[in-house]
């Protein structure tokens, strides 16, 4: 029957959604309302049985929250086409942990409708029964993350993604330990990206092939599962015997024992890193080893090939270090220049100096022209004794022991030495001082033989002859002894001492005299009058009567 439109309009306040067109007439008012005409909650969960579930489960949003004031959120009777869901706060500011699923991370930022879609319901039997418009409704979804992500381990492992996984990003998996795995990561592997291990493999059976990581199986009982054999078998198939996880150039000594091997390393070769011996490239075994040259080049350039040992390192050399040597002075006796004297305690490179010509590489010398001293030692003498050295060089004065001490007979120079001049160092006589810096420095040629180029004439030119310039002191005097005058007062003396005169101590008539503030024995010109010494007013007769 046709009601006139005003009619309708009293008995019903609009037209409802299409989802409840089913409804309409006034027989099927009481299919929502009560008598009192207000919408009766009961009666909406007659159809929606899913709600009704998840109030008595109080899950969701509706059983989580309590809803069961049904036209607080839903209003009818606003057309075909309105929305029956009616958002305070808007959608997008919907408190979304009331649902049961806080959206936080990456989720926080994704439109509803982004989630909310129908390819994503799993479960559609319940909706289905509702009679619920998958592509408009908001329930159905699961909080599993592959009921809307794509499970891109493919069932490698359980679907727990939170355990290793956040909604914050998907790399890198905060939660995955690997430690917990059946190979724990340790040394160089930490830091080792996981495609390194884990290869990518093609997933045919999605619609653009995406690649996912191949986590299991992956054998790891053996290095060269992942690694190539970089000794191609021959040190066998358990890399941990020498290496470990730390790196691959570094070696477990305590397992890797180089003793068991051809060739013990011991003195300086325990030191010495495996690669520079094994460098990359190179053999790993069957190396050679039988000379310090297969390994080490001939420093010396075959100076030493004539030697009985020809020229064998092991001759001098030891693998406790190359330096010092080890070749003995008894071995050095047997060469050409035999090691005497201070010479045993010369160190080797005093003499076997390095030479750095601009044509070879600088290496020690060993083979001399001469041996002569002066061809290694400077000539402190700057010739002045070459007449001598000539022949028999410089052990004609010096001897190896010392260089201070010297053999040199001076009788076979012009100035013999007698008496107390045997007893006088050589510097004595042969020093003279620098004329630069005032050190003194010896000298051999020339020096004048006369008493006074050495000594101080005490009797300041009294004593000397007429004419002459200088007092010939050996009249007097000879080389034993000083005070052991050879004067003789009568023969040399214009005054002859006779009689009581022979017993006078010379200091009693020869007295002390003061000229220009020096003091010496007056000796001539006297006065040898009788008064002057024993006259009233003497000297003399003074001291008598005192």
């Amino acid at each position: 029957m046709l009601l006139h439109p005003s009619i309708r309009a009293q008995l019903s306040p609009g037209e409802l959604h299409e989802s409840h067109a089913f409804l309409e007439g006034v027989e099927n008012c009481s299919q929502c309302h009560g008598t009192d005409r207000k919408l009766a909650a009961d009666r909406c969960l007659i159809c929606h049985t899913i709600i009704k579930e998840e109030l008595g489960a109080h899950s969701g949003l509706h059983g989580g929250q309590g809803y069961k004031e049904c036209q607080t959120c839903h209003v009818e009777h606003q057309g075909r086409k309105v929305d029956l869901i009616y958002w305070k706060s808007g959608q997008k500011n919907l408190d979304h942990a009331q649902t049961g699923f806080a959206l936080i991370g990456k989720h926080a930022a994704v439109e509803c409708r982004s989630c909310h879609l129908e390819k994503f319901i799993k479960d559609r039997a319940p909706l289905a029964r509702d009679k619920v418009t998958l592509s408009r409704t908001f329930l159905g979804l699961d909080t599993a993350c592959v009921s809307c992500h794509v499970d891109e381990h493919r069932g490698q492992v359980a679907l727990t993604c939170g355990q290793c996984h956040n909604s914050v990003s998907w790399k890198p998996a905060p939660g995955f330990d690997h430690s917990k795995t059946k190979y724990a990561l340790t040394g160089k592997h930490v830091n080792i990206l996981c495609a390194k291990c884990h290869p990518s493999i093609i997933d045919s059976s999605t619609e653009r092939h995406q690649s996912y990581l191949k986590l299991t199986p992956i054998p790891h009982d053996q290095c060269t599962a992942c690694h190539a054999d970089a000794h191609k078998g021959k040190l066998g198939d358990n890399c941990s015997n020498c290496h470990t996880p730390e790196g691959w150039h570094v070696t477990d000594a305590a397992k890797f024992d180089h003793r068991r091997t051809r060739y013990p390393l011991e003195g300086k070769h325990a030191a010495v890193t495996c690669n520079k011996c094994h460098s990359p490239g190179k053999a790993k075994t069957d190396l050679r080893f039988g000379t310090c040259r297969d390994c080490h080049t001939d420093f010396h350039q075959n100076a030493f090939a004539k030697r009985t040992s020809k020229g064998a390192c092991e001759e001098c050399h030891s693998v406790a270090g190359y330096s010092p040597a080890r070749f003995l002075l008894v071995q050095h006796d047997s060469t050409d220049y035999p090691l005497r004297g201070a010479h045993r305690a010369v160190p080797c490179v005093a003499c076997h100096k390095t030479s750095s010509a601009s044509t070879q590489a600088a290496q020690y010398q060993f083979r001399f022209v001469s041996t002569k001293c002066l061809d290694c030692h400077r000539d402190p003498h700057h010739g002045e004794v070459k007449k001598y050295v000539k022949d028999k060089g410089c052990e004609f004065c010096h001897v190896d022991q010392s260089w201070t001490q010297v053999t040199f007979d001076h009788d076979l120079a012009p100035f013999h030495l007698e008496g107390k001049h045997r007893s006088v160092t050589c510097a004595k006589c042969h020093t003279v001082p620098a004329k630069n810096n005032g050190d003194s420095t010896l000298t051999f040629a020339g020096p004048v033989r006369q008493c006074q180029n050495c000594h101080e004439d005490v009797h300041r030119g009294q004593l000397a002859a007429a004419g002459a310039k200088k007092t010939e002191c050996k009249s007097c005097h000879t080389a034993e002894n000083w005070r052991n005058a050879t004067f003789d007062h009568n023969r040399s003396a214009r005054f002859k001492l006779e009689g009581a005169h022979k017993n006078v101590p010379c200091q009693k008539c020869h007295r002390p005299t003061v000229v220009n503030g020096k003091t010496f024995v007056a000796y001539k010109p006297l006065d040898i009058t009788c008064a002057s010494c024993h006259g009233a007013s003497s000297a003399l007769d003074k001291e008598k009567r005192l």
